[in-house]
């Protein structure tokens, strides 16, 4: 003779095991959801900010190790975090120059631009043998990149 659990046991079982899941899930997915909507929301109100954003960069000058030029907000919307990368030739690892304010090198940028404001930047750098000079901003899609035919030697 098999014994098992009755009918009537097993039924009940089984809808408390669909109760407790549904449960878990009615308190679970509105905190997920609304986290997950304040994210996308956060995001797309960033990427409509930074549509109307443009940074260029001109009047690089190098002398003697040093990296001087101009950085101009070339739209409507106020900039932040402008940071110089500089990728150089043979394989030397890329060096990133974080802008404070007064245009020098910091331990972290906080060079900001208003609408069509200017502002000059003077940083050392590790070399003449550069291959390309990347300015960004706090806006992943506001850039401006110059290569070496845009910079002049002033020595």
């Amino acid at each position: 003779m098999k014994k098992g659990i009755s009918p009537i046991i097993a039924t009940v079982l089984l809808i408390a095991f669909a109760v407790s899941v549904a449960a878990i899930l009615y308190v679970w997915i509105p905190g997920f959801t609304r986290q997950h909507t304040e994210q996308v929301s956060e995001h797309a109100g960033r990427e409509i900010y930074c549509a109307y954003g443009g940074i260029g960069v001109s009047n690089l000058q190098y002398c003697n190790g040093r990296l001087s030029g101009t950085i101009r907000n070339t739209n409507l919307v106020d900039l932040g975090n402008i940071t110089v990368q500089i990728t150089f030739k043979n394989a030397t690892p890329a060096q990133t120059v974080y802008l404070t304010q007064d245009g020098i090198a910091g331990t972290h940028s906080n060079m900001s631009l208003r609408p069509n404001e200017i502002a000059s930047f003077n940083v050392t750098i590790g070399g003449s043998n550069y291959n390309s000079i990347h300015v960004f901003t706090n806006c992943s899609n506001v850039y401006d990149d110059s290569t070496p035919g845009d910079v002049t030697a002033t020595c």
